[in-house]
């Protein structure tokens, strides 16, 4: 039976550092309890030149965790930017986070569970490729041209098996 997903603090900010970067911590603990702050009051506050504020809010709005209006300024004749972080859209950020995620796994299972036995291994963790990447280049890493060693990828496979059921809990 699948549990409902618990939103902590550290859960968000996993997620908003896997959405939009760690460097948008800082921007969006100050726009959190604020509404319509001009993009030049959060660079001042928080001491980040206009440039990577702008970045960084376009980040946020294209995971739709910000909006913004755009506001003439009569005197200088340009637009500003009014920002407000989307509290609501959080929740569901991180369960299509976690979809993701949990897909990506099963793909990687799908194809471990396909190719099972037929992984190489660089001896100096330079590479591991499929059987026909490695037959294509003689069975030698194609970084620094040592010999490449099967790797027995049934660790891996549980692995993965052990990741997608913690996450299909919450699914």
């Amino acid at each position: 039976m699948a549990k409902k997903i618990r939103l902590t603090n550290k859960l968000i900010q996993e997620t908003l550092i896997e959405a939009v970067g760690e460097d948008s911590l800082v921007i969006i603990e100050f726009l959190k309890n604020r509404k319509n702050i001009s993009e030049f009051i959060i660079g001042e506050k928080t001491n980040i030149e206009i440039h990577q504020v702008r970045n960084i809010l376009y980040r946020l709005h294209n995971q739709n965790l910000a909006n913004y209006k755009r506001k003439k300024d009569s005197k200088k004749g340009y637009y500003i930017s009014y920002w407000t972080f989307n509290k609501k859209r959080i929740k569901d950020l991180v369960i299509e986070i976690h979809r993701e995620k949990l897909l990506r796994l099963q793909e990687r299972l799908n194809k471990e569970e396909k190719n099972k036995g037929c992984f190489f291994l660089c001896s100096n963790a330079c590479a591991r490729l499929d059987f026909d990447q490695s037959s294509e280049l003689s069975f030698r890493c194609p970084e620094c041209g040592s010999l490449l060693q099967q790797q027995d990828n049934e660790r891996t496979i549980e692995h993965l098996r052990q990741k997608i059921k913690e996450l299909e809990i919450y699914s």
